[in-house]
């Protein structure tokens, strides 16, 4: 049978197994007239874990802030872009000050496009690709996503240390910038 593309198309499977009645499977497909697959704008959970019933790609306003307060910050840069693929969404963004204003605890990049799961020590991820003035001098500098959040917490180590610590408000200037890679699960 053809399918019109122009309209949402009802498809049914069956399978018979002997002895038993034929069961039915539903697929309704929306495809586009240009070829491809569409999801509905929102979202239309289903409770099957192996269900793929999500897809969205859009942007989303990175900024820097503070874990535990923040005021004052101007961005000259603030772009973010995400694809979510079920749970598992891959987000990128490049965030730059100008001026730093006032941070409070550790340093975060806050506005992710979606909540994290609630995994106890599952943590995302967000790969820094790139930062420029920074006040510290840095061997290593990486992210993590927190939990239950839209947020990542950004750390370091220090040519002179051996710990993993929170950035802080002193180790940014005025222009600091960030690029990330981000992947996480989010929480729906």
């Amino acid at each position: 049978a053809l399918l019109d593309i122009s309209t949402n198309q009802t498809i049914n499977f069956y399978t018979a197994t002997a002895g038993t009645n034929p069961r039915t499977l539903t697929l309704v497909l929306t495809m586009s007239p240009s070829g491809g697959l569409l999801f509905p704008a929102t979202q239309i959970a289903n409770s099957d874990v192996n269900a793929l019933d999500d897809y969205e790609e859009g942007s989303w306003t990175p900024a820097f802030g503070g874990a535990d307060s923040d005021s004052g910050q101007v961005h000259t840069i603030q772009v973010g872009r995400y694809i979510k693929i079920g749970k598992l969404v891959t987000a990128s963004c490049d965030v730059a000050l100008s001026p730093l204003g006032t941070i409070g605890g550790g340093v975060v990049i806050k506005g992710l496009p979606f909540t994290s799961e609630n995994t106890t020590s599952l943590f995302g991820s967000a790969h820094v690709t790139f930062h420029a003035d920074w006040t510290t001098s840095v061997v290593w500098i990486t992210s993590y996503i927190q939990l239950n959040a839209t947020r990542c917490i950004i750390v370091h180590k220090t040519a002179a240390s051996t710990t993993v610590t929170n950035a802080l408000q002193a180790d940014l200037s005025n222009t600091s910038r960030i690029i990330l890679d981000i992947t996480y699960r989010a929480s729906a």
